[in-house]
């Protein structure tokens, strides 16, 4: 099985839909105004209160589709992937490192990023791929969360072509007193654009994430 940053519903289909009913929306937020201009109140009302279910449905399909989804987690060495829409990137663990005990102990990730050539449209070429900003943080059994230090997260958006890879060192520093907790995992998710609002997507409401074993 496949892991992604998407469950349930494809990314070309979660995208669509969103820019569907945005689209569809801003047309009846329209018609709205033209009826309201024009003197027609009843026609006006109509089309604010279809407005207005759009989101409405949309909210619920997107708290339902993220209640659905379970946090899972990828086996250390197999790949993460990232659907970037017309391809795949993949990202998998390759070492871990950690520094001597004490009140605080570094750990350093590195992470492989791959661009999955098998994932392209024929026509789409040998062209660089830059990968959507990701973040990344460890987190412990109880949930708490140790961001990367920044200086090694602009190396997950380094371009990419079909079959290309490369490796980022990730740093973290994690308290000792954390580690009783149990494994850390590493989080590697999308870090901007509207992806809080795509059907299915790790970081939709109540959504579980795939994260990333390093044991």
């Amino acid at each position: 099985m496949t892991l992604t940053n998407f469950t349930l519903v494809p990314a070309p289909a979660a995208v669509l839909a969103l820019l569907g009913a945005a689209a569809a929306t801003l047309a009846l937020l329209a018609a709205t105004a033209v009826s309201a201009l024009a003197g027609r109140a009843g026609l006006a009302r109509r089309l604010g209160f279809a407005s207005a279910a759009i989101p409405a449905f949309y909210a619920v399909f997107l708290f339902g589709v993220g209640a659905a989804t379970r946090e899972r987690t990828v086996p250390r060495g197999a790949e993460k992937f990232f659907c970037e829409i017309d391809c795949h990137v993949g990202y998998s663990v390759v070492g871990v490192a950690e520094g001597p005990p004490g009140r605080a102990r570094s750990v350093v990730v590195s992470v492989r990023a791959r661009f999955d050539e098998t994932t392209i449209a024929p026509w789409r070429g040998n062209a660089p791929l830059t990968p959507n900003p990701r973040a990344a943080a460890l987190v412990d059994g109880r949930g708490a969360r140790f961001p990367a230090d920044p200086s090694g997260i602009a190396a997950l958006s380094l371009p990419l072509r079909p079959g290309e890879s490369h490796t980022a060192e990730l740093a973290f520093l994690v308290p000792e007193a954390f580690r009783v907790a149990g494994d850390l995992r590493l989080s590697l998710v999308e870090s901007e654009g509207p992806v809080r609002l795509l059907l299915g997507h790790e970081r939709a409401p109540l959504a579980g994430e795939t994260f990333l074993a390093l044991r």
